[in-house]
């Protein structure tokens, strides 16, 4: 195997990335400085790895603490090719240095979301962690005297093969890392190899959590750090017209009321939250009238522009000449939804260098989006915002962008003191970012044999890239916002094809949510093709087996339809199935009494590294993909969320769970794939399809209703 000498990650490089770096500016590299912190304690080996003198290993994660449990994904990562025991690792948050811990996957940036973390790190994790076994052996050879092409490394030890004799990395540190030999892909385990990865480790913070003593953002504040609670109008355009601060000022612990630059919020200044709250509530203010938006009117906005696109229809995937006249057409609508955030949105801004930079601090799933917010709300370079990214008490997409960023360096520029920004539940529900409502239809005609011979789908929505990150949409298609399309390219074979989006502007922010557009496509597709088969009179399972040619696909779906007893006539059973993210899964979902019953998914995420995590993972995506299927629905009238409170967003409850029954299939040789969104996408149409089978009626429209 070749060097990977483009992910080389050396002490020396370290070393020098330790010293002076560039930093980006948009798309260009600045003459600016930046002296990149050391996240160590201990000696440093490379960038991800270091050794303190009484053997324990540091191991920077480069990912957020978002709930998903990437911090110790990561670190078994590294861990195992170090020959490290996870119980004498010391996992440390990787400070804003894209040069050195960027996500290639994420085109260099330091983004949690996406499903390609464990995905992205995988290959510079484990070039890191064999560098660090190299080392370690090069420094037990030197002392001892052994041949290092004998010498492994396990349980925290460097062992010499031919006489069993061991260094502890406590004796190795003791002397000093004496070699730093570089590594390349040729020195990596194979998979036989493992020892860790694949297993369960417990998660060294697994007992705060459950005590109540773990941290999150909304939890990290310093005593001279100000709590300020904004003040917004529920309608979606309101500006502010008139105020009075008279109450306000009046509640104890109230130390300013600040108006926002642009008139879209107050901000309530405090030295507590409560006081925070208390006092916005008390504001007296008037906003400007409320547009006549409304979620009808949404909706047949979205139809138009589906039926005529004009200019702004954009082909994502077009083959053969297609056909004018198709067997089955069906049109799906899905509604706006919110995030439902167990945490508050939550930043902190502290005025740092004699007020010409400022340090942003909070839940956050994207250390370089904050700076982005912090230094043009500032107006400074990205040098001068450093961003501290602490544990997220769930974030799903919403907190990629953490606008309240914005807000929070605003209010520490307007006031020169530390300033940390919640918002409230309720507030970011009525006004915070949204996954858009979209529009689709599919036409499709079957052939003699029954496969596809045209396949035409149309989409209509907003998306988030778009609208908050324009320049990231580039490539062949550099007009498609995948937030938008995800899902849309299934892999079932057809003769004629055209798949097909056009942009509708939302009123409501768009923002990424969980399971993203593949939450509606791959419902839309799903549905469809068991809608045809069952019209063709063929079993749908089946169908998909003839229609397919990925065989990590047609094993997932072979795996679910026998785990689920398929085929039985008696049953209400339907399958939704798709590739996502580099997954395959498969559910089949069974009704009783038009109710879900029970729920199997067969999934192959590849590499498996933490298999707890991906069942769980699998598990929390497919309960939400059925919440969005039976009840979410975020409404609007006269431009504002119908929404006073969180019982007016119906989200699934537990006594409605249907027993979940998950399978993991690792295919050999296949690195890890996404598996923190997989559990929805395919939930969705199982459920709508068995349904179908159980009421003979077509539900063309989410939330499902009977």
């Amino acid at each position: 195997m070749g060097k990977a000498t483009s992910i080389r990650i050396s002490r020396r490089s370290f070393l020098i990335s330790s010293g002076v770096a560039t930093v980006a500016i948009g798309s260009g590299v600045t003459a600016f400085a930046l002296q990149a912190k050391n996240p160590f304690l201990g000696a440093p080996v490379n960038a991800f790895v270091a050794l303190l003198p009484d053997g324990i290993v540091e191991i920077v994660c480069p990912g957020q603490n978002i709930g998903q449990g990437a911090p110790l994904a990561l670190a078994m990562i590294l861990a195992d090719e170090m020959g490290a025991s996870i119980d004498k690792v010391r996992i440390l948050p990787a400070p804003r240095d894209a040069g050195r811990y960027g996500n290639p996957n994420f085109m260099g940036r330091m983004v949690t979301a996406d499903s390609k973390t464990t995905a992205g790190y995988w290959p510079i994790l484990r070039l890191a962690g064999a560098e660090g076994r190299k080392a370690m052996i090069a420094t037990a050879a030197e002392k001892r005297r052994w041949d290092p092409s004998m010498c492994r490394t396990e349980n925290h030890s460097v062992v010499h093969r031919p006489t069993g004799g061991r260094m502890s990395f406590a004796e190795v540190a003791a002397l000093g890392l004496l070699a730093m030999p570089g590594a390349d892909t040729a020195d990596l385990k194979t998979e036989k190899e493992f020892s860790l990865i694949g297993t369960s480790p417990t998660a060294p913070d697994a007992m705060d959590i459950v005590m109540g003593r773990k941290m999150f953002g909304a939890d990290y504040r310093d005593k001279d750090t100000l709590i300020a609670v904004l003040r917004r109008s529920q309608h979606l355009t309101g500006t502010l017209v008139d105020l009075d601060e008279t109450p306000t000022r009046n509640i104890p612990g109230v130390v300013d009321v600040v108006t926002l630059n642009d008139q879209s919020a107050v901000a309530v200044v405090a030295t507590d939250t409560w006081a925070a709250i208390k006092g916005a509530k008390a504001l007296g203010i008037t906003w400007s009238l409320p547009t006549n938006f409304d979620s009808a009117s949404e909706r047949n906005a979205l139809r138009h522009a589906r039926d005529e696109p004009g200019d702004r229809k954009i082909n994502l995937r077009q083959h053969g000449l297609g056909q004018t006249d198709s067997d089955y057409s069906a049109s799906f609508y899905v509604p706006t939804l919110t995030h439902v955030l167990p945490e508050p949105l939550n930043a902190t801004a502290e005025p740092r260098n004699l007020g010409l930079g400022v340090q942003i601090s909070g839940s956050t799933q994207s250390q370089d989006l904050d700076m982005r917010y912090g230094a043009r709300t500032w107006k400074t370079a990205p040098f001068m915002v450093p961003c501290i990214g602490h544990p997220s008490g769930g974030a799903y997409g919403r907190r990629v962008l953490n606008d309240a960023v914005r807000d929070a360096v605003e209010i520490t520029k307007i006031m020169d003191r530390p300033i940390q920004v919640i918002r409230p539940l309720l507030d970011e529900m009525q006004r915070g970012q949204v996954r858009p409502a979209a529009m689709q239809r599919i036409s499709a005609t079957l052939n003699a044999n029954g496969g596809l011979s045209q396949w035409r789908h149309e989409i209509a929505s907003d998306g988030t890239l778009a609208t908050h990150l324009p320049s990231s949409l580039k490539g062949e298609n550099s007009d498609e916002d995948n937030t938008a399309t995800d899902g849309a390219y299934h892999s079932y074979s057809a003769e004629n094809e055209e798949i097909s989006w056009t942009r509708v502007a939302s009123l409501p922010t768009p923002g990424f949510l969980r399971g993203v557009a593949a939450a509606y496509t791959v419902w839309a597709i799903e549905t469809s093709v068991e809608r045809m088969a069952r019209a063709a009179g063929l079993d749908p399972l089946t169908w998909r087996l003839l229609s397919l040619k990925d065989k990590r696909l047609r094993n997932v779906i072979k795996r679910v339809g026998e785990m689920s007893g398929w085929g039985d006539p008696a049953r209400k059973l339907g399958l939704g199935t798709t590739e996502f993210r580099g997954a395959r899964v498969a559910t089949v979902a069974e009704v009783i009494d038009d109710q879900p019953s029970t729920l199997w998914i067969a999934a192959d995420v590849g590499q498996i590294v933490h298999r707890k995590q991906v069942l769980g993972q699998i598990e929390g995506g497919a309960i939400w993909g059925l919440s969005m299927a039976l009840h979410e629905e975020l409404e609007f009238e006269n431009g504002a969320a119908q929404i006073t409170g969180l019982a007016d967003y119906p989200i699934l409850t537990n006594d409605e769970l249907p027993s979940i029954h998950i399978e993991l299939i690792n295919t050999a040789g296949v690195p890890p794939t996404g598996a923190g969104e997989i559990g929805i996408p395919t939930v969705i149409p199982a459920l709508c399809n068995a349904m179908e089978v159980g009421t003979r009626r077509r539900f063309d429209a989410l939330p499902l209703s009977i």
